[in-house]
């Protein structure tokens, strides 16, 4: 079963590599903006217009389609050994240093959250304990949500970073300083220039980052707006 689904797929790699229009397979990254620019100015008309919320994140999960997904199947055929590669031992401690601020700052906000939820809650029921769980719960409920988008724009923003490191921030990425896997499609190269371009750092942060942040800012609102109205 296995050796049969291996052949099939290369010859699916092989039918896209061979179909893939020429301009595309020279100018990824002028493609990749040219969607980001076209869905970008959706977004902006479907936030002003007032369009139905699911039509709305369906267009910003779209404007992030061709960076999130070229990402993904770049990293997933880029050996763990390559992060190593990349983390100096001065890099090492700065990351642990940071992490432990962040850390830090993390747990304060979220005592004093607490203690300001604590009271809102109290506030919003009146005092009555079965209002405060029920309410408590509803709002919990509504900051997964945000919370869940908040920790995938941190994952993307590492992801970006990474990709400056591995593959730099050209368009195509130069063969002397690209630590891009030669194993990565190296039967299919034009394949390998168009997934490879797609998987700019600026590219990734343009359109999936800035499309988590404005789901994420709407989501705020939203929240806000059902709290205290």
């Amino acid at each position: 079963m296995n050796s049969a689904r291996v052949p099939s797929a290369h010859r699916l790699l092989d039918a896209a590599d061979r179909r893939l229009p020429a301009a595309l397979v020279s100018h990824p990254l002028l493609w990749s903006w040219a969607w980001f620019v076209v869905f970008g100015g959706l977004t902006v008309i479907g936030w002003f217009a007032d369009w139905p919320t699911v039509a709305w994140v369906a267009i910003l999960m779209v404007g992030s389609v061709p960076a999130l997904s070229a990402t993904v199947a770049l990293l997933l055929h880029t050996p763990r050994s390559h992060l190593d590669a990349h983390d100096s031992v001065f890099g090492h401690f700065f990351v642990r240093f940071v992490t432990l601020i962040v850390g830090f700052v993390a747990w304060t906000v979220s005592v004093v959250m607490s203690a300001s939820l604590s009271t809102l809650l109290q506030l919003i029921a009146e005092n009555r304990e079965d209002e405060i769980t029920y309410s408590g719960i509803e709002l919990f409920a509504g900051l997964m949500f945000p919370v869940v988008l908040a920790i995938w724009l941190v994952f993307l923003l590492r992801c970006a970073w990474f990709l400056s490191k591995l593959r730099g921030w050209r368009e195509h990425p130069s063969q002397l300083r690209s630590r891009v896997p030669d194993a990565f499609l190296a039967q299919q190269p034009r394949l390998r220039a168009v997934v490879v371009g797609l998987a700019h750092p600026g590219a990734l942060i343009a359109t999936a980052g800035l499309s988590t942040a404005a789901l994420l800012t709407e989501e705020a609102l939203r929240l806000s707006l059902e709290m205290f109205f």
